[in-house]
């Protein structure tokens, strides 16, 4: 099953009644938050619609194992570590990943994980315009480089 990860990356200060629900349905609210969603028809329909304020493409497995292990979060503000891994019967955080991926594990089952991520602002700014299009040499919308930025943000 794929699987995109979406950012928020502009905040909802002045934004649409309709677009903050739809922010608040991929489980992305606040500015620099990353969230996991299915490749659904309505997901789509609802990235499409926030467009402006989000960025989004697939992830692969190294990338959301390397978000698991510096901004996976479990409940009361702590840190995802190995032991609460292998305590609910994962040897690692790639295998974890390989799960949630290949399986179809949802973050939001997963008792002991929270189903978003808090990222940095990323190091060395934005390479492209914040309120422009990727189409329009922007960076918002469908963007196949958000992967490599992510690691920037983290």
């Amino acid at each position: 099953m794929a699987y995109f990860i979406v950012v928020n990356l502009r905040g909802t200060i002045n934004c649409p009644y309709r677009i903050r629900k739809a922010l608040a349905s991929l489980r992305v609210e606040r500015k620099f938050t990353a969230s996991l969603v299915e490749n659904k028809e309505e997901v789509v329909g609802m990235l499409k619609s926030s467009k402006d304020y989000v960025a989004w493409c697939e992830i692969d497995k190294e990338t959301l194992a390397l978000l698991l292990e510096k901004r996976g979060m479990s409940s009361k503000r702590k840190k995802l570590t190995k032991d609460m891994l292998a305590q609910n019967g994962y040897k690692d955080f790639s295998e974890l990943a390989e799960r949630i991926l290949a399986d179809g594990v949802k973050l939001s089952s997963l008792p002991f994980v929270k189903p978003f991520f808090r990222l940095k602002p990323p190091s060395h700014g934005f390479p492209r315009p914040l309120r422009r299009q990727y189409t329009n040499k922007g960076f918002l919308g469908y963007n196949p480089e958000l992967k490599d930025f992510i690691r920037r943000m983290i």
